[in-house]
């Protein structure tokens, strides 16, 4: 337990002195707390921890001695909740005390995210940033309640986690249609609202300092893999139907049909038709309601008679985003992104890679920009053709043959 007692720091002087309350629980952990009240030294009794049974102070004495009992208790009380919840630490106790003191506002529901970030977090720090640092707070807080309905993704300190990471992402880039550098801004408000209720004890939840809930730059972000990379992950030997040969399957999945994560368990054996004799997927995506019907890719074929004609059994998001870093690791998927730091392929790649895989190597291929939109689920070729990756020599041959390139001169 910790050593608790109010202290005055000057015995002799002959003017009214401050009580402070000194916290001590280990030799480097140490708290000194103004309670505002103050007295005269010479009647402050240090071993009794209370003012002394002197006919001069007789008026104000209990009154003291009562307000030092009840700020000890809290206090004894604060320390104990805060070390049972293993969130005991300096910064922690001292908002504890400013609670109690009244010296910053109460929230009425400080498990809430929302009422925390808008409430306190936004509020407090009003005065101490720059207006314009102050409205992105606000307007990251506004995309977090509109992702919350839109997505119909509860939000709180316990879901801001790497399956939340990958769907605000994709929202704000498909909805909002946002370029990287600005949903990097968003994201890096998020880490710090959570880390402001960490530091203050408000909440415990860490999955926002997961290594890959990173702050995304334009060169990170927009990872896919080509067609030679596609066929090295097909290549990679694992046990029939262990966890990564399905999630090898289910990536591949979705980087021949363009398909957001949401929809991967629709593609399945029960939702092959055959039209026109050909075998298509015919599925509603769940976000935006569209019926889409999407011809089966040779290796959809091949990965169906591999298994006996049953799609691999879908695995959370999360173990999916955990596990295609270490299936493209074993597929040699090492080349060197120019992220901060410099960081190797494999580490960047999501669930989300596979949809961009898609769109990027269709588009290669020739494939009409509105056709691939038709599968995909773009809603505009303005927000497509940011989302696909082509670097301008893979650009200029794939015009190279178009016949305006053909026309000759006499």
């Amino acid at each position: 337990m910790a050593s608790i007692n109010f202290i005055i720091r000057n015995n002799k002087s002959t003017k009214p002195t401050t009580i402070s309350l000194k916290i001590i629980w280990t030799h480097r952990n140490e708290l000194v707390y103004s309670t505002g009240i103050k007295v005269l030294p010479e009647y402050w009794d240090a071993k009794n921890q209370k003012l002394r049974n002197k006919l001069e102070v007789a008026d104000i004495k209990d009154k003291i001695n009562a307000e030092l009992y009840k700020i000890k208790s809290f206090t004894e009380n604060a320390f104990t909740e805060l070390k049972f919840g293993n969130k005991l630490s300096k910064e922690n106790l001292k908002y504890q005390l400013d609670i109690y003191f009244d010296k910053i506002e109460k929230t009425k529901k400080v498990d809430s995210f929302f009422d925390y970030v808008e409430n306190v977090l936004i509020e407090k720090s009003k005065k101490r940033v720059a207006k314009s640092t102050w409205q992105t707070y606000k307007r990251t807080l506004e995309l977090v309640k509109l992702f919350e309905k839109d997505e119909n993704y509860k939000i709180n300190f316990e879901t801001i986690s790497m399956d939340f990471y990958y769907d605000f992402l994709e929202y704000l880039e498909d909805t909002h249609e946002m370029n990287p550098n600005t949903i990097g801004k968003q994201v890096k408000n998020i880490k710090m609202f959570m880390n402001t209720a960490n530091e203050e004890g408000i909440s415990l939840c860490v999955g926002h300092k997961h290594k890959y809930f990173k702050v995304i730059r334009e060169d990170s972000f927009q990872v896919y893999l080509n067609e030679q990379e596609l066929q090295q992950i097909q290549k990679v030997e694992y046990d029939f139907d262990s966890v990564n040969d399905r999630v090898r399957d289910l990536f591949l999945l979705g980087a021949y049909t363009g398909q957001r994560i949401s929809d991967w368990d629709k593609l399945n054996e029960d939702n092959i038709y055959e039209i026109n004799g050909i075998k298509c997927f015919k599925i509603t995506q769940n976000k935006t309601k569209t019926d889409v019907v999407i011809p089966l890719h040779p290796f959809v074929k091949d990965m169906f008679n591999k298994r006996g004609f049953t799609a691999p059994k879908f695995l959370n998001k999360q173990k999916i985003n955990k596990r295609i870093k270490e299936v493209a690791e074993k597929a040699k998927i090492n080349e060197e992104v120019k992220a901060k730091n410099g960081v190797n392929k494999h580490t960047l790649i999501s669930s989300h890679s596979a949809r961009r895989s898609f769109c990027s190597n269709a588009y290669k291929a020739g494939m009409d920009s509105l056709a691939i939109m038709q599968l995909s689920g773009h809603k505009t070729e303005k927000s497509f053709l940011r989302y696909i990756r082509i670097e301008k020599e893979e650009f200029a041959s794939r015009i190279a043959n178009h016949a305006f390139f053909s026309i000759t001169t006499k």
